[in-house]
Formats: structure tokens, sequence, C-alpha cells
């Protein structure tokens, strides 16, 4: 007995011994990889030598191009083509690596990147409403590194970032306003210009707006878009029956938007109005009933004749002499009715009372050639209330609407990303024409 008492002890002891704490772990302490793993990242960032070009498209809407050049000390120089400053002047910033979910970088100042976010409308060119901006993000987790690209997803909103690694070359043509450049001429080139490209030995409108930073192709697909050296980057390619275009090119030399089919370029001409969108159904068959109104806002509606927008502009004058402080025209909504008028709406504000505001209706009846979607409106009834206060101020308008015969079509035209455009062509001066986003 004594004999085995013995031996169990001395199994015991080997034992206890066996299990004693190992001092060097098998699995690497957390904390560690995650340094590892930050400092790798941060190793990423200062590879690019001549800086990155980054692409974000927000979710409410647009794209925008940043150059990028991160030093050790944590600091950012950009550029962004979020306007033509930003395009020029360089600004530094600072940034910072974390460890979140994910390794994350983190824009921590408020810098260019932050304008789109910018929960003033009058900043970003978000939703007043929501003070939101338009939802972008400055935070971003790495997802992936493929070649020279570094793909992130931002926290928040879960907007796409990805940077590219430029050239010296490429670095340094941005670095000389290379960006500003083409925002400047593409302005000048594109903006009130009715645009098509031809295909098939036909004429397919396109839409390209510098302010909205979006574009279409007949009325079939559209995609927000960034500046970037050689034209738009776009966030989804552009298709057209066959056809497919992932970018829209810039030719700096004559000026001009072109797309490639291979290696064909296609380049996008001006047409002197803009050119009816082949829809079925037609857009006068289904207005009042899939369309209940449209609205006319100038600022968002880069194309709009040089015609009405003195006829708006002449208005919006007058309008400004009534009362003391005057009034300005917010925008205008066209209302179709179920019993086939249509209301010409004009919603005023007073400056003096920022909060409130006032809608004018004037009612026109509405004679509608059904075969080819020509309309012709006359007064319905002498205006009251607003209207009968402000008509004699906005008669330019007013006697505009009622003046002529228009061919009412969707029409390819700069507007909101992702807005549907119905256009009145004015039958007796081809050149003069207006449109608007269609509601339901």
């Amino acid at each position: 007995m004594k004999r085995f008492l013995t031996y169990a002890i001395l199994i015991a002891t080997m034992f206890v011994s066996g299990c004693k704490k190992n001092n060097d772990p098998v699995f690497e302490d957390p904390d560690t990889r995650l340094s590892a793993e930050l400092a790798k990242d941060q190793a990423l960032l200062l590879s690019a030598a001549d800086g990155w070009l980054a692409t974000i498209y927000p979710k409410g809407g647009k794209g925008f191009s940043f150059y990028l050049k991160f030093t050790a000390e944590g600091k950012v120089n950009m550029l962004s083509d979020f306007n033509t400053a930003s395009a020029a002047t360089l600004k530094e910033s600072t940034y910072r690596l974390k460890a979140l979910q994910r390794p994350t970088l983190i824009f921590d100042t408020y810098s260019y990147i932050h304008l789109p976010a910018d929960p003033d409308a009058t900043i970003s060119g978000g939703s007043a409403s929501t003070a939101t901006g338009l939802a972008s993000d400055f935070e971003f987790a790495f997802t992936e590194v493929v070649g020279d690209t570094v793909k992130f997803e931002g926290t928040f909103n879960k907007n796409a970032m990805k940077m590219v690694k430029l050239s010296n070359a490429a670095a340094q043509s941005i670095l000389g306003g290379g960006i500003k450049t083409i925002i400047d001429d593409a302005t000048v080139a594109v903006t009130g210009k009715i645009l098509y490209v031809m295909l098939d030995n036909k004429q397919v409108p396109v839409s390209l707006s510098i302010p909205g930073k979006s574009t279409s192709i007949g009325g079939q697909s559209s995609s927000a878009y960034a500046f970037v050296l050689d034209g738009l980057e776009l966030k989804t390619p552009l298709k057209y029956g066959s056809y497919t275009f992932t970018k829209v090119y810039w030719e700096p030399t004559d000026k001009y938007f072109y797309l490639l089919n291979g290696t064909t370029r296609i380049r996008i001409e001006i047409s002197p109005a803009p050119l009816p969108l082949e829809t079925t159904p037609a857009l006068h068959t289904v207005l009042g009933t899939r369309w209940t109104s449209m609205r006319i806002d100038v600022a968002n509606l880069s194309d709009l004749s040089a015609d009405f927008k003195a006829k708006y502009n002449t208005a919006n004058a007058s309008l400004g002499t009534l009362g003391n402080a005057g009034r300005y025209i917010e925008y205008i909504t066209l209302l179709f009715n179920p019993n086939g008028t249509v209301t010409f709406q004009i919603r005023y504000r007073n400056p003096s009372s920022p909060t409130s505001f006032f809608n004018a209706d004037f009612i026109y009846n509405m004679a509608l050639d059904a075969n080819t979607g020509i309309a012709r409106f006359t007064l319905a009834a002498t205006p009251t209330g607003n209207a009968s206060t402000i008509r004699t101020y906005v008669t330019a308008l007013t006697d505009y609407f009622s003046g002529s015969n228009f061919k009412i079509a969707y029409i390819a035209a700069g507007a909101p990303a992702g807005a549907t455009v119905g256009g009145f062509l004015n039958q007796t001066n081809t050149a003069s024409f207006f449109y608007g986003v269609l509601l339901q």
C-alpha cells in the first residue's frame, strides 16, 4: 500500500508539472496582430510616392475624385473635383488609422472629403430636410488590395472608395490644375447644350450635367461620375442596346467628350434642340396617370434653353419688386389634373420670412393632339388668390407658356441623378424649350 501511494504521488507531481503554464503563447496576442496590421496599412498608404487618386460615389448622388498624399506624421494633402476651388487649392489636414471592427482610415479633421457629407445643404448639395448631405463617408475600412488599387467601404453609409496609385506625371498634372482645367473647359463645352451620339446611323440623346455630376444615354442607362485626368470615371457603365461604355473620355485640344466602342471614337455632338426619346408609352399619353406633376427647379436643370431662362429671369426680377422686401421664385410645378387641365404653379418666397412660402396657381386648358403629342395651352379661368397678386409680375412666364405649341416628350437633359425628365419643345422656335423632373 505504501509503495502504491508513492507511485501515485509521483504521477500527480508529473501531471502538475506537465500542466504548468508556458510563458510562450501558442497564439499571438491580438493587440500585437492589430498593431502589425495597422503598421502594414500605414506602409501601404505611404507606398504611393506620388500620391493616390480616390473616387467616391455617395448614396445621395454625384461622384467625386480626390488627390491624396499621405505622410508618416499623420498629415494628408488633398485636392478634389468637388468644385473648381478645391480642384486648384491644395489643402492639408490630418488622418489616422484605427482598429475598429476592421482596420479603418479616418479623415479626422474637416477637409475636402467632408464636403459631400456636410449637413449644410448649401455646402454639400444634399437634402436640406434630412441634414445628411449627400450621405457620403469620411471613415473607411480597408477591404481589398489589387495591384496598385486599394478598396474601402465607408463605415457609416457603406459607400465604396477606391484609391489608385498615381504616376509622377499624373500627380504633377493634377497638382498643376489638370482637373480644374477639365471642369472649366467641360462646363463651357456642354452646359446649356443638347447632346447626342450617332449609333447605328441614329441620333441617340445624351445628357451630361456638370453640376449634377451625372450622365445618361438614350434614356436607357445613367450613371454618376467623377472627374479624372482623361475624362469622367463612371460609377456604373452606360448601356444602350448592344453597346456598353465604361468611361466618358475628354479631348483636351478640341474640347469635346467622346465614347469608345472598341477603338472607335464616338464624339458627343451638339444638337440645336432636345431629341425626344423613343419611349413607349409616349409621355403625353401618361400625363395625369403615371406622372401627376413636373417640377422645374432652375438651379438643378442645367440644360434649360436660353430663351426660357430669359423669360424666367425677367419674371423673377419683376417679382423682386413686389412689396418692401420683394419676392423670388423657388420653383415651378406643372400639375396634370384629372380633368385634363394643367396647373402652372409658381412657388415663391418672401426673403424677410424665410420659413414661409406661397403657391400661385394659374390653370390652363390643354388642347392635345394625341397622335403627335403637340399641345397648346389657354388660360382656363381668371387667376385668383396668390396668382392674382403676382399675375402682372410674372407675365413673361405665363405668356410664354400659353403663347406657343409644345411637343411633350421624354428627353435626355441635365437633371438630378436618377430623375426622369419631361420636355416641352417649342414648335415655333426650335431652340426654345423647357423641361422638368417628372413626379408620381
